[in-house]
């Protein structure tokens, strides 16, 4: 049931912006809409709906926070049909309007430096796919990032076909995290973190059998900020310095609010922000 009740959940992730309902969630995963409300709440202790406007709440305050979007596109861009109900939905979460929410965090803008120099460049990245398994728990507490055999486990019969791929991570919750919009506080609220592997250019996964805890994500050509650092321990500092390059650019790129990702090279790590013009 929580393999079902996992994709039940990426699958809300992934359709914020779009007015589906909870029967399009049934049909997609071969349920009743009876059954996915029951057996949502009892793996997430809350029900579907009160889910996705949550996750669509947390976005909406990560692109008040760091980007100089428009409200109105930002409450479409996270599935509201019109202003009012995104003003009335956020200040019930937040105590304030998205207006007053983005003045009052002003400073996020301004955020500290990292002690520790990063340089900050933007690219376009190609077309690729990326195999992923959602944990739910921070990356931290996780053991074996990194590790290629770590991040293939259950798919060492699909070696070949996956070659040269890079251990990766994506992390759905850390740019909330970081404007401090999300609420650890209760059970349903775990930070997620996706481990996987990102595919060389030339591979794919189209036809394969993949184990029922993972899933093939599709990574269209996209710019995307990217930091390099040398210790998972730095992401932070290195989020922190990618967020200023991004903020304080001339360029005409804001961040996307989709999830950042972390790339194990061998002589380095990669982060990767997500943008949009």
């Amino acid at each position: 049931m929580f393999n079902a009740m996992s994709r039940a959940e990426i699958w809300l992730q992934d359709t914020l912006d779009q007015s589906l309902s909870i029967e399009d969630l049934a049909n997609h995963l071969g349920y009743s809409a009876s059954q996915v409300r029951r057996q949502f709440r009892q793996c997430f202790h809350t029900s579907p709906s009160a889910y996705r406007e949550q996750r669509r709440l947390e976005r909406a305050a990560v692109l008040l926070s760091l980007t100089s979007q428009n409200i109105a596109h930002i409450a479409l861009r996270c599935g509201y049909v019109n202003h009012s109900s995104f003003s009335r939905a956020f200040q019930r979460r937040y105590q304030l309007t998205p207006r007053h929410y983005r003045q009052a965090l002003s400073g996020m803008r301004h955020l500290a430096a990292p002690q520790r120099q990063f340089t900050t460049t933007i690219e376009k990245s190609r077309p690729r796919q990326a195999v992923f398994m959602r944990i739910y728990e921070a990356p931290d507490a996780i053991d074996g990032l990194g590790s290629k055999k770590h991040h293939a486990n259950h798919l060492s019969c699909f070696e070949a076909q996956l070659g040269r791929a890079t251990p990766t991570v994506a992390l759905p919750d850390l740019l909330a995290n970081t404007v401090a919009a999300l609420d650890t506080s209760q059970p349903q609220n775990k930070l997620r973190t996706d481990i996987g592997l990102y595919l060389e250019p030339t591979a794919t996964t189209e036809n394969l059998a993949l184990p029922v805890a993972y899933r093939r994500v599709d990574s269209p050509a996209q710019h995307f900020a990217t930091t390099r650092f040398d210790q998972f321990d730095e992401l932070a500092d290195a989020l922190a310095s990618t967020l200023l390059r991004i903020i304080h650019q001339e360029d005409t790129f804001q961040i996307s609010g989709d999830s950042p990702r972390v790339l194990w090279h061998p002589n380095h790590l990669e982060l990767r922000v997500p943008l949009q013009y």
